[in-house]
């Protein structure tokens, strides 16, 4: 028998509590107001500061407030004890409607339980905790968060930076960027990748107006970047074309985001794909980033299931065609501040590191790398080494998302949000004629 508490009955947490899987596994009784002492073992859903969630006030003090960001534990509580233990720890995004950041709490409060129950919890994070939220009311900002995505667009564009990567990782950032196509047009390039043996770089390339990316292929030429050359354009929206060379075979892996749609492709020089296997069939993956290490392919993801920006999803494979095995805790690791992929891992002197997405402020704010120090089958952990975020005088201070490096130099991506007002045209057109079909509108 476990005593359940700091989090309040709900229609997801009722139904998590019903499951089969987790009452065979564990015998959970909510109690939402209980707080140790507790006469039974007690697992209590508690902020980085030892509030517990479900306390009047609490969520109220962090949605929509800077860093956007909150930090949830689930702590154990031995009979009679007052000593905590951390059984599983992540940060959640904390923007978007007040109905939605609940139900992620509740979500992710019967995540942490079930994984527990089933042996699976992930334990401390070992990153630093949210500070303290700080800033407008909820309310308000989020207010004005609702009219800046109606009247701003967002403009991405690919750079360059010759730093070495010594230099990045103790810190000293990524120095002078070149920017390619800063004036903003009708399509932008985010998500370069390496193409290697050929000189050029694979791109997403993004219509403002549909939202259908496709893969394409650039080569800097001059100073400037040669007209995109189609790689992948099936009217299917693909981007982040992660790539990886394994002797003399390329591999290239985009970004499909319908279910069972990522799939690993031979790349050849003249541009043909050939799939060579679906690593997830039942999931739905943003982000792959295809690696090698310590002699098995490895897939980094964020899991669309689980969450847009907050999680890190592993599967694993023998060889690059499979069979491709989910990793034993799925997913590895929750933290809207450097989960999601952003861009190829990459090896310094025998010591692996991993680019991830800070998306908690927006979406692709800033790229947290991190030194992954275990990597196996069962068990994954990793430890902040730097920041890198946008350049604020620069002409991207909005956003940075992809980093990778081709053997030279790196290449990234940056954003800034742009006035649009045929776009924001547009989305009022699409809302009135939700509104009269009687959809509705979010």
């Amino acid at each position: 028998m476990v005593v359940l508490a700091g989090i309040d009955g709900s229609e997801i947490v009722d139904a998590a509590l019903a499951d089969p899987a987790l009452t065979e596994a564990a015998m959970p009784r909510l109690e939402s107001g209980c707080a140790p002492p507790c006469d039974a073992l007690l697992w209590r859903f508690e902020t980085a500061s030892g509030e517990a969630v479900n306390d009047p006030g609490v969520l109220g003090r962090h949605w929509h407030r800077w860093p956007y960001a909150m930090t949830l534990r689930l702590v154990q509580y031995q009979p009679g004890s007052m000593v905590s233990e951390i059984l599983d720890e992540g940060t959640l995004g904390t923007r978007g409607t007040h109905a939605a950041f609940r139900s992620a709490i509740d979500r992710l409060a019967m995540r942490f339980v079930r994984d527990a129950a089933l042996g699976r919890g992930r334990g401390p994070a070992g990153s630093l905790p949210a500070v303290s939220a700080r800033g407008l009311p909820g309310w308000l900002d989020a207010i004005l968060g609702k009219w800046r995505d109606r009247l701003m667009a967002e403009w991405w564009s690919v750079g360059t930076a010759t730093v070495a990567i010594d230099r990045l990782l103790a810190g000293g950032g990524l120095g002078d960027v070149t920017w390619y196509h800063i004036k903003a047009g009708h399509r932008y390039l985010a998500d370069p990748f390496p193409w290697p043996g050929t000189g050029r770089i694979l791109c997403e390339e993004m219509p403002l107006t549909n939202g259908v990316g496709r893969i394409v292929a650039v080569a800097e030429h001059q100073g400037n970047l040669t007209p995109p050359a189609v790689v992948l354009d099936d009217g299917c929206h693909h981007s982040y074309p992660c790539t990886l060379r394994d002797g003399d075979s390329v591999y290239c892996v985009p970004e499909s985001t319908q279910r069972g749609a990522t799939v690993i492709h031979r790349l050849d020089d003249d541009g043909r794909l050939t799939a060579i296997c679906q690593a997830a069939p039942h999931a739905r993956l943003a982000d792959p980033t295809l690696f090698r290490w310590n002699g098995r392919y490895w897939l980094g993801c964020t899991d669309l299931d689980l969450g847009g920006h907050d999680n890190l999803c592993l599967l694993h494979a023998p060889a690059i065609t499979g069979p491709w095995t989910p990793h034993a805790r799925w997913p590895v690791k929750i933290d809207v501040r450097s989960a999601r992929p952003a861009g190829m891992l990459f090896n310094a002197a025998g010591r692996l590191f991993r680019p991830g997405q800070d998306c908690a402020a927006t979406y692709g704010a800033a790229v947290a790398i991190h030194e992954v120090l275990t990597l196996t089958e069962t068990d994954f952990r990793e430890s902040l080494v730097t920041v890198l975020r946008p350049d604020r005088s620069g002409p991207f201070p909005h956003g940075l998302h992809t980093l990778v490096h081709d053997g030279d130099r790196f290449w990234l991506d940056g954003k800034r949000f742009v006035l649009d007002l045929g776009l924001f045209g547009q989305k009022l057109l699409g809302r009135a004629s939700r509104v009269f079909s009687g959809v509705g509108v979010g």
